[in-house]
């Protein structure tokens, strides 16, 4: 059998599994005899079926920032396994409840809850999830970079800042000296005109 006549059949067998699950009683059982028969004649694991099963996963968002990163994966994803073919496939979706109020009066507004998920298999969201911690671990490390960059672009770097300890490492400072070619020095205008 080739790969395409077994991805062909996995995916039939998959939709059996569905349905069986759907079942009730002698339905489910006779379902599910069918189906290990099928697996066992062309060697097939039933773990090989259930990992390409899509589920719904929740992704902990709390900035726009972090949303913005988890669409560009899931787009880059959809890309590489699907093609232009799915345009329907790895989507960021999200749903608002409300939670509650806060305030009294005019003042008085609803709270939401808002969860973000996606619809993907297991593998797909292992991969993207452990991209995703990566990505949003560095964004905070070069964040914090970015302070000294902007400092160093307009030369408001004291040569010593009584209020923080000099604790600041090489790496940082290396990452801040290279962000700061790229951010244009601000422009300002005196407002003060020395008389002579």
């Amino acid at each position: 059998m080739n790969a395409y006549d077994l991805d062909k059949l996995k995916e039939r067998l998959l939709k059996m599994k569905q349905l069986a699950e759907a079942g009730v009683g002698g339905e489910r059982a006779a379902a599910d005899r069918l189906i290990r028969r099928i697996c066992d004649k062309y060697d097939i694991s039933l773990d090989d079926i259930d990992n390409e099963v899509e589920r719904e996963h929740t992704i902990d968002i709390a900035y726009l920032w972090q949303r913005s990163i988890f669409r560009q994966l899931l787009g880059l994803m959809r890309i590489e396994q699907y093609g232009d073919l799915y345009a329907d496939k790895l989507h960021l979706f999200i749903e608002k409840r409300p939670a509650g109020h806060r305030g009294r009066g005019k003042k008085r507004r609803v709270i939401y809850f808002t969860r973000y998920y996606t619809v993907c298999t297991d593998a797909q969201f292992l991969e993207l999830s452990a991209k995703y911690d990566v990505l949003t671990v560095d964004y905070i490390k070069q964040l914090k970079s970015f302070e000294l960059a902007f400092l160093m672009s307009n030369d408001l770097l004291l040569p010593y800042d009584p209020d923080k300890p000099q604790t600041a490492p090489d790496e940082e400072y290396k990452i801040a000296s290279r962000l700061s070619h790229g951010i244009k020095p601000s422009e300002f205008h005196k407002q003060l005109e020395l008389k002579d």
